[in-house]
């Protein structure tokens, strides 16, 4: 070996050789100084997993249009035919706290989807990695702390692994803040940390047992410097932890499962309001429909009404007019009786014409005639 080569700590294997990587921005890597230097790429080389990383900015378990439903679609479509041993999926901080009830019923059918998707894949989920940006009032440090609860819940009901509350992690800690909720590359390593810690905690191999029997391997002195400081700083928690098993760790997880069911029966109260005040105004709005429709059927009727009375007019209406066409009919009865009088009139006017022009000219031949005859006697 040459004095340039160091020893590094081999990771622990893995169920599969590929982790899918499903979240938002501060998944995406927003906040370090590059893509390896996010938490997603150190936790997965210091758990020997090839990293798939999906994670899109914006993302949720419940925004709309960007859901982590669509990032496993992705990630299923991208890992065709590779051994998939971990899904991570880490959102809730841009989640609203409007509806916690339905937000527990999303992550639940998310962590369906995704163990759907890749079969015995370990599920992991991440309860709201990232930052608390400065300015953040204590109502909203509240309402996130439910939104982080309900994706815990679902989880445990789920069977996947949880790793709680990761917003605690870098906090609004300046150092580890890059902008808005995103960390910075200090950031992504403690989160990082947190995430190796749970895998391999999970995995059988807790942090808190002495660490024996290591394989080595020799390799050269240009391994990553940020993968040696977490293996470092594991192995120096892992002693603290041995060292302090006798006093404190019963302690600890009493008080840790203490804290889970108040934040649990927290949430259940806040669903509960929730959907009170749903109801109220679902009631609300059954009362104004119910308001609109009796003012509709009021209408109804008066126009019903205003249709009666049209229908009487016009019954009346075709009354006159039947009257009317009935004396128009006597009329021109009348009429045709009298047009027949008349012509009758006029063929006896005629007739007596004819025959006093005939009688007219008989007597005035005859006065002619006696005229001559008289005229004869003159002679």
């Amino acid at each position: 070996m040459n004095d340039t080569d160091t020893v590094t700590v081999m990771p622990l294997a893995a169920a599969g050789s590929a982790a899918v990587w499903c979240g938002d921005q501060t998944a995406a890597g927003e906040g370090a100084s590059d893509t390896a230097h996010r938490y997603s790429t150190l936790a997965s080389g210091a758990l020997g997993l090839d990293e798939r990383n999906h994670a899109v900015s914006g993302a949720g378990w419940m925004v709309e249009g960007n859901t982590l439903d669509v990032q496993l679609d992705a990630g299923a479509d991208a890992a065709s035919g590779v051994a998939v041993g971990y899904v991570f999926l880490m959102a809730g901080l841009l989640d609203s706290f409007s509806n916690v009830a339905s937000m527990q019923q999303a992550v639940a059918d998310t962590i369906a989807h995704a163990a759907a998707l890749f079969p015995g894949a370990r599920i992991v989920v991440g309860c709201g990695p990232g930052c608390i940006p400065d300015g953040t009032d204590d109502t909203t440090v509240s309402d996130q702390s439910h939104v982080l609860t309900a994706i815990r819940l679902a989880a445990d009901q789920a069977g996947a692994l949880c790793i709680t509350d990761m917003r605690a992690i870098c906090g609004n800690d300046p150092s580890l803040r890059a902008d808005g909720i995103s960390p910075n590359d200090a950031g992504h390593v403690r989160l990082a940390q947190t995430i190796e810690a749970a895998v391999r905690e999970d995995q059988g191999e807790p942090l808190d047992t002495p660490v024996t029997d290591l394989k080595r391997k020799y390799t050269s002195g240009g391994n990553s410097w940020t993968a040696r400081q977490i293996q470092t700083r594991n192995r120096r928690e892992a002693e603290k932890r041995e060292a302090n098993r006798p006093t404190g760790t019963e302690l600890n997880q009493l008080t840790s499962k203490l804290d889970a069911l108040t934040r649990a029966q927290g949430l259940q109260q806040v669903i509960l309001q929730q959907q009170q005040e749903l109801l109220k105004s679902q009631q609300g709005m059954l009362e104004r429909q119910q308001q609109q429709l009796e003012s509709q059927q009021d209408a109804l009727a008066g126009q019903q009404e205003m249709l009666k009375s049209q229908q009487e007019l016009l019954k009346g209406q075709q009354s006159s007019l039947e009257q009317v066409v009935a004396q128009q009919g006597s009329t021109v009865s009348s009429l045709q009786s009298l047009t027949q009088q008349l012509q009758s009139q006029q063929a006896t006017l005629d007739t007596i014409q004819n025959q006093l022009l005939v009688t007219v000219g008989e007597n005035f031949r005859r006065i002619f005639h006696r005229l001559n005859a008289l005229d004869g006697l003159g002679e």
